[in-house]
């Protein structure tokens, strides 16, 4: 009986409230950027009057307390994420806010829990997935909260009710174009203290939804189907150039999953950029084949406007590999866009990944060469490399399942789904050492320019030129056994860090 009467008090204190925190948890990053999977929920939330609050753990010294201190009242708790580290930072606000506040709503979204929901919704300390489009949704469940309704019955969610999943109708995907506006989401972002942490005035932005293609390794398609989803060129013309106005932002990040999709729409944004007279960078990322297809000209456009880097997915080295995962694209392609980037003064960005079922030694060693040549080709180019991690809903998923690939049967195992770590049945022991280290004579041959991420200090920037020469020579030459330079890295690494530790005790 006590704690029923504890439950509605606690009801109608959240019912006088009309405020809704949002939690994002780092992806253990060292970027920091206002996360716009929150300031696309919030803009309908602060249009329908509710007070938001977001928290970036990637700001927050002690994110656990702030979170804990802000959801005291509130309607809501929601996380937004995806497959990987930023499971640990939900999983341990999520349980320090249900042990304070029993009856706190905790509301997932992203793509993890779209694709997986009911294994996240098994956890004792989430009460509701938002799948797929979150905006009205999310809207829609603050909505019942504020009215004492149950969360049950909202479209396109799954509620759990006294530990009863309920799987509540589908909501149909509702044009980009036609979603309410995420620009009062972006007014709740302090710019000036992401400044203070990145030395960069920044924001990310999105101009469509979805993607044409199905590359093997990619769960797009899961979230969006086959379909690309944009927005007008006028309605991003304007939101953008308002924003770099109005915030004095410096950088803005397209992160489209495929942008220059129909040239002539690409190319009239940048021109529109042009027309405002406002001087800010842009990024954004796609595919070199569709880049390969610009002129000289239309590609000086682009950088007039003031696109200084383009993140190509090259993903490997051999054009057998690229087939296997239906990668509609090829070397060639890869190289002919680092021509056209290097024409045009844009930065090249190209991304590898390394395990892919279908690649042999053969075409490890071809990628390597590959990006060996990228870097000789122009020295305004750099390469990352990851290793191939199968995420469900993507084509590949089943493959990597057939090959040996225990999926995780817990919400709390798919934090440990990390890239540069990844361990796969086809790739480990032995295997798996000798590619982080082909991956290690990356990092200390090649130089790197993250966007938003501090840089090496001065000490560490003298020790990767000293080791330069070498890694250079053996990834040259294909010998990466014996990798002594590593060892001594990491022992100097692991030096730095006692002495640290005992400065600051």
């Amino acid at each position: 009986m006590e704690q029923r009467r504890n439950k509605k008090k606690s009801v109608i204190k959240m019912m006088l409230n009309k405020k809704v925190v949002l939690f994002f948890p780092s992806y253990t990053s060292n970027e920091a950027c206002p996360p716009l999977a929150l300031i696309a929920v919030a803009g309908p939330l602060v249009s329908a009057g509710y007070e938001v609050v977001i928290i970036d753990s990637a700001l927050e010294p002690d994110y656990h307390a702030r979170v804990l201190r802000e959801v005291e009242g509130a309607l809501c708790l929601g996380i937004s994420l995806v497959t990987g580290p930023m499971i640990k930072g939900t999983i341990a606000v999520s349980r320090s806010v249900k042990e304070k506040f029993p009856h706190m709503p905790i509301i997932l979204g992203g793509w993890h829990p779209s694709i997986l929901p009911q294994q996240t919704l098994e956890c004792e300390y989430v009460d509701a997935i938002v799948l797929k489009q979150g905006e009205l949704a999310l809207l829609e469940m603050v909505n019942r909260l504020a009215c004492g309704s149950l969360l049950t019955g909202t479209t396109g969610t799954l509620t759990k009710e006294r530990g009863a999943i309920t799987w509540n109708p589908a909501r149909a995907h509702t044009p980009v174009a036609q979603l309410p506006s995420r620009m009062p989401g972006y007014e709740l972002i302090d710019y000036e203290r992401y400044f203070r942490d990145t030395s960069l005035r920044w924001l990310m932005y999105t101009t469509s939804h979805g993607c044409p293609y199905n590359c093997s390794y990619c769960s797009n398609a899961a979230v969006y189907g086959r379909n690309l989803d944009e927005l007008p060129v006028e309605q991003v013309v304007d939101e953008v150039t308002y924003l770099v106005r109005k915030y004095r932002i410096q950088l803005v990040g397209i992160i489209d999953d495929i942008f220059f999709a129909f040239r002539p729409r690409s190319i009239e944004m940048a021109e529109g950029f042009i027309r405002s007279g406002l001087k800010f960078e842009w990024y954004i990322q796609d595919r070199a084949d569709s880049w390969e297809r610009m002129t000289n000209e239309q590609a000086k456009i682009f950088r007039r406007s003031g696109l200084v880097r383009i993140h190509f997915g090259a993903e490997s080295g051999s054009d057998e590999v690229l087939h296997a995962i239906e990668k509609k694209s090829d070397t060639e392609a890869v190289l002919a866009a680092v021509e056209r980037c290097k024409e045009a003064g844009i930065r090249a960005s190209f991304g590898f990944i390394f395990g892919l079922p279908a690649e042999q030694e053969e075409d490890l060693l071809k990628s390597v060469d590959l990006i060996r040549q990228i870097y000789e080709r122009y020295d305004r180019a750099d390469c990352y490399t990851n290793i191939f991690t199968p995420y469900p809903g993507s084509p590949a998923w089943q493959e990597a399942i057939d090959k040996g690939l225990a999926p995780p049967k817990t919400f709390e195992e798919w934090a440990e789904f990390y890239p540069r770590l990844q361990v796969l049945p086809w790739l480990n022991g032995k295997k798996h050492e000798r590619l982080q280290a082909i991956r290690q004579y990356l990092r200390f041959g090649y130089h790197q320019v993250k966007v938003g991420e501090q840089q090496h200090s001065w000490k560490h920037r003298v020790l990767l030129s000293m080791l330069k020469p070498s890694a250079q020579l053996r990834l040259k030459q294909h010998r990466f056994d014996y990798p002594l330079e590593i060892y001594a890295y990491w022992g100097l690494q692991r030096m730095k860090r006692s002495l640290q530790l005992y400065e600051r005790f």
